[in-house]
């Protein structure tokens, strides 16, 4: 099962730019991409998911646990 992973995530250091990505609750703490959301917040139903890795991983199951 996915779900929007944690808000705000940079996506490279010091580039100033954040993206919404997803997680698994199977380890809520790395977003599909892989990218560490560990400490940070929840995003809301509302936002969508920026990071094009984590959208194309959304439509297949999770790689960690099958879901």
């Amino acid at each position: 099962m996915t779900a929007l992973a944690a808000d705000p995530v940079a996506s490279a250091p010091n580039t100033g730019e954040e993206l919404t990505h997803a997680v698994c609750f199977c380890d809520d703490d790395v977003a599909l991409c892989g990218a560490n959301v560990a400490g940070t917040e929840w995003a809301t139903e509302d936002e969508e998911v920026d990071c094009v890795v984590c959208q194309d991983l959304l439509l297949l199951p999770c790689a960690r646990c099958g879901q």
